[in-house]
């Protein structure tokens, strides 16, 4: 179908609403991949895998968690660059409401985790017996700790340290968002004008350069909210960027290394630093390319960008409880029964991240949005 006249002029500087739609794809892949770990880990144990198979190929995208969170740090430092500080002083303000707009939902996935396992205790352990999975590992197993653990670890001890959250774990971003989140916000509070993009440039690259490509994610995603007015429709162009970006950062990570440039190129592809350029050159695709943004901006996946932060928070829980029971209790489960098994998980996570949005992550959005807007205000008076 030929693009229409109307696709091709300029999208507007605000809001980029597609953007939401590849968030609620990216979440959907976590997900994925979170539970074919769990209960048929083969594909995931490819590491030092040698040969050619699709897990070599763009179509890794759709169960490759590893791309989808560096897709997740790049669209947080676009995001927060359009919420910067308008001046030095609102920082401090800005960066506090920040760990509350992440803890408050952190802290209710944790206690979730914990009714959750503390339900289901010794489904985690059979189930990895059975799978053989090593991805149990990162989730208690009996004796499960007390409840305020769950909640100490949601609120304050994933902003704090590193490693695996072992009631929720996919909680360990939390932290990087945090430091990603004070990066920016204190950027922007200290940098002002077109003085922005060569800082933002050399903060990448230093970034880059430490190994932090996950801070580096951040620079570059709000590198390209500052240069969104120069990037012009360019359907083919942005079409192959974004190809591009899935080879080199969707490709599943850990091909063998060996003597042929085709192996020494498949090791390197997925990997560190790859899947963040690869996620950089999508989102430009995605400011570029209208029947992209046409395809992202279309309702299902919208709600799908509504859901992507509860669905993340919950989807977890749900794997290591309920459905590893599932999974231990109809044992021998066959492919049949996997993907039955599949379909009601994902469609109770659907359901809980549905009620999580309501009774969590909207009504801390309405509060956050309310304190900011007193606190800009009293700040402007001062």
């Amino acid at each position: 179908m030929p693009v229409s006249e109307t696709h091709l002029i300029e999208p507007p500087l605000g809001r980029v609403t597609s953007l939401d739609g590849l968030r609620g794809f990216a979440s959907c892949t976590v997900a994925i991949f979170h539970f074919f770990y769990a209960f048929t880990p083969g594909p995931f144990r490819s590491w030092g895998r040698t040969g050619f198979s699709v897990s070599d190929t763009p179509l890794a995208v759709l169960w490759n968690g590893h791309f989808s969170v560096a897709v997740f740090f790049a669209l947080s430092g676009f995001v927060l660059a359009a919420s910067a500080p308008r001046t030095l002083k609102e920082a401090p303000l800005l960066i506090g409401l920040r760990y509350f707009r992440l803890a408050l939902p952190a802290l209710a996935a944790s206690l979730i985790a914990w009714f959750w396992i503390a339900g289901f205790p010794d489904a985690g352990k059979a189930a990895q017996a059975l799978s053989g999975s090593t991805w149990f590992r990162w989730t208690h197993q009996p004796p499960i700790p007390p409840l305020w653990l769950a909640a100490w670890e949601g609120a304050v001890q994933v902003f704090v340290e590193t490693g695996k959250p072992l009631f929720n774990n996919p909680l360990w971003t939390m932290r990087i968002e945090l430091m990603g989140s004070i990066l920016i916000y204190g950027g922007y509070a200290l940098v002002r004008g077109r003085a922005r993009v060569p800082a933002l440039v050399a903060g990448g690259l230093g970034l880059g350069i430490v190994v932090d490509f996950s801070l580096a994610a951040f620079c570059g995603g709000a590198l390209l909210f500052e240069l969104r007015g120069w990037l012009k429709p360019m359907p083919m162009r942005g079409t192959l960027l974004a190809l591009l970006g899935l080879v080199l950062g969707a490709t599943y990570p850990g091909h063998a290394d060996g003597p042929g440039l085709a192996d020494a190129v498949l090791s390197r592809l997925g990997g560190d630093g790859w899947r963040e350029a690869g996620a950089l050159l999508v989102i430009v695709s995605f400011l570029t390319t209208p029947w992209l943004r046409d395809l992202f901006e279309r309702p299902g996946l919208q709600h799908l960008g509504a859901l992507s932060f509860p669905l993340y928070l919950v989807h977890v829980p749900l794997i290591v409880g309920p459905a590893a029971w599932a999974f231990v209790h109809f044992a021998p489960v066959g492919v049949g029964g996997l993907a039955l098994l599949f379909a009601v998980t994902a469609l109770a996570a659907f359901a809980c991240a549905s009620l999580f949005l309501v009774a969590v992550e909207r009504p801390v959005l309405d509060g956050l949005r309310f304190i900011r807007k007193r606190g800009r205000a009293r700040l402007a008076e001062a």
